[in-house]
């Protein structure tokens, strides 16, 4: 064979030889990133879209700066329609495919019970989850790290505050699911233990949003103010509905609405709704981690939206962040379990956490906003 032909051949192989080497150092490099999982409602109109993208924010600033410890973090997000068989599906891809360390923000009560049994056999930190459910914070749940009130705490200081402004007579308005009945449920104790009257109390279907029969009992009742547990979705068209009727109650949701999408469905009837909230207001820049979120925002080319959600997503992340710094290089499940176990009283900018092997609480802040004409929602 001519010298050249070999030679030509020699070089081809050695390319080929030095590609292969290329192509299997690419998950090499990939090799340091620390895998992060989440499953939450991605589609829909509950999604938790403004959730992840305040979370991305911050993981992106915090890569942008070296990441953590020298390695960079990655989200890994799968949509389980909120549903709890799906989302015990993602779950077991998300540790045993994609051998995260961490699951992070799931969202909604009814898909994150689901993911309990999974959590504590794997001992794998469940950190931020969206749902003020007490199934979270029961003891025995070893490795869930709550960010945020309880919707026990919600509840209380709804109708403390509505106490306050003379009103007795109360309506409950609620969806049939675990995340519905057992608000549902801390909304009448908390009645009870302001001597409140509850006139009337009613649900509706998610699968169906029919709503209809709910408003015509409430109405009826004539209630001072409406208490609600219920998707964005579904509390937007009850409000509708009452007005159109000509019912003009106070209406007061939970922090689960929060989000553009219940803005959207209420479009001109915003005026006067009010929100329990879990989180600084996105605007408040007296708060030091508001003012980093704003930070956060700016030269990106799509940044997150300026709200409770987005909030929300983006103190969860610090939160992680702030255990993994401490958990050292190259973290491990139990490494960060214990990092975070070693909170006691940590600053996140202007909110305080603290845990500990037998509590995992989270913070118990909770305040009351309302929406203005044009859907800004005000403190």
């Amino acid at each position: 064979m001519p010298f050249s032909r070999r030679l030509s051949r020699l070089l081809h192989a050695g390319l080929l030889s030095c590609s292969a080497m290329l192509l299997s150092a690419a998950p090499l490099a990939r090799a340091s990133d620390i895998l992060i999982g989440q499953s939450a409602e991605l589609s829909g109109e509950a999604s938790a879209k403004d959730n992840v993208e305040g979370a991305e924010a911050y993981f992106r600033a915090v890569n942008a700066r070296g990441g953590v410890n020298g390695s960079k973090i990655r989200l890994i997000s799968l949509d389980d329609k909120r549903d709890p068989k799906l989302a015990v599906e993602n779950t077991k891809t998300l540790i045993d495919d994609k051998n995260v360390i961490a699951l992070f923000s799931y969202r909604s009560t009814p898909t994150v019970q689901a993911v309990l049994p999974m959590v504590q056999e794997r001992k794998i930190p469940l950190v931020g989850p969206i749902t003020g459910a007490a199934a979270l914070r029961k003891p025995g749940n070893d490795y869930v790290y709550n960010l945020r009130a309880s919707y026990a705490d919600e509840a209380a200081k709804i109708v403390q505050q509505i106490g306050t402004m003379g009103i007795s007579r109360v309506a409950v308005f609620f969806q049939e699911d675990a995340f519905g009945k057992e608000v549902r449920d801390h909304f009448e104790t908390a009645i009870k233990s302001q001597k409140m009257t509850e006139v009337a109390s009613a649900s509706f279907n998610r699968q169906d949003m029919q709503v209809a029969p709910a408003v015509a009992k409430i109405a009826a009742a004539e209630p001072q103010a409406v208490l609600m547990a219920c998707t964005p979705k579904g509390c937007a068209l009850f409000i509708r509905a009452m007005r159109a009727r000509g019912s003009h109650p106070q209406f007061i949701a939970v922090s689960n609405v929060n989000g553009q999408e219940f803005f959207t469905e209420l479009a001109s009837e915003c005026r006067g709704v009010a929100i329990s909230q879990v989180v600084p207001h996105p605007t408040n820049i007296g708060v030091a981690v508001v003012n980093e979120f704003q930070a956060s925002r700016k030269g990106m080319e799509s940044p997150p939206p300026v709200n409770f959600a987005a909030m929300e997503g983006f103190l969860n992340a610090k939160l992680l962040v702030e255990g993994l710094k401490r958990a050292g290089p190259n973290p491990t499940s139990a490494k960060l379990a214990a990092a975070l176990d070693s909170f006691r009283d940590l600053d996140l900018g202007g909110v305080r956490v603290g845990f500990s092997p037998q509590e995992r609480a989270g913070p118990r802040f909770v305040e009351l906003t309302v929406l203005t004409e044009d859907c800004k929602v005000r403190r």
